[in-house]
């Protein structure tokens, strides 16, 4: 009974939030008022979510932005999960702790870019809505049992590769050596530097390599030889040049 409860104030967040606004299929649920920022927001997270195949447009999502790092934590606590993350997705609704992403940007200046810890609303909520378009495409069992780096890569790689690769200075074999580059990240990064760089490979499977997302899940792809490939690709290039 508890459990049920649980889950189903996780999934109608109506109650808690007192704003509103449907964009497309999707509901934003806030605690402050919906506006011309969050227009801007939304339109930026479609930009992304419209260039990856996954993507369904006719699935519905709520999206609720806690602006406080107590709202978040009322939620995080109900899916017993953590509270110190930037997001979480269950059953069709996901999550954003507004709070940890501002000290996120404070603390990080938003660099290294197109990553979560720069502190992006955008960044975040699309990589938590692509959890929810991956379980589907991929099916809600088989994908929870995929390798982390490949379930956390995929969300990474629809989030970026159509926005990164068009930004002069970070196309792909310019973010791998920002990935390399141990004075871009500090001490504290090493999870997220992590997420950055299975991000990287699945945009090398799937944009030069030519893969797609059944072959890039199957147990013959595997993260050692990926990574090993990539950075051979990326020396490489660099000699060529």
């Amino acid at each position: 009974m508890i459990v049920l409860l649980a889950l189903g104030v996780l999934t109608t967040p109506e109650p808690f939030f007192p704003e509103e606004k449907q964009y497309r299929s999707i509901t934003v649920y806030s605690e402050t008022s919906i506006g011309q920022e969050m227009d801007s927001i939304m339109a930026e997270v479609f930009e992304r979510l419209d260039a990856v195949p996954i993507y369904d447009p006719d699935r519905r999502f709520n999206l609720c932005l806690c602006a406080t790092h107590d709202k978040f934590t009322f939620f995080s606590r109900l899916k017993r999960g953590p509270s110190r993350i930037m997001g979480f997705g269950v059953w069709g609704t996901c999550y954003v702790n507004g709070d940890l992403l501002k000290e996120l940007a404070a603390r990080t200046g938003g660099k290294p870019k197109y990553m979560a810890r720069g502190g992006s609303v955008v960044h975040v909520a699309t990589h938590e809505l692509m959890h929810g378009y991956l379980s589907d495409a991929y099916g809600i069992f088989a994908s929870r049992v995929l390798p982390e780096w490949k379930a956390e890569g995929y969300c990474e790689y629809g989030v970026n590769q159509f926005v990164a690769p068009r930004d002069s200075g970070y196309t792909l074999p310019e973010r791998i050596d920002i990935f390399l580059d141990d004075g871009q990240w500090n001490p504290t990064a090493s999870t997220h530097r992590g997420h950055y760089v299975w991000g990287l490979m699945m945009e090398y499977l799937i944009n030069v390599k030519g893969m797609n997302l059944q072959q890039v899940m199957t147990d013959s792809v595997t993260r050692d030889a990926v990574y090993q490939k990539m950075m051979d690709w990326r020396e490489s290039l660099r000699n060529s040049n």
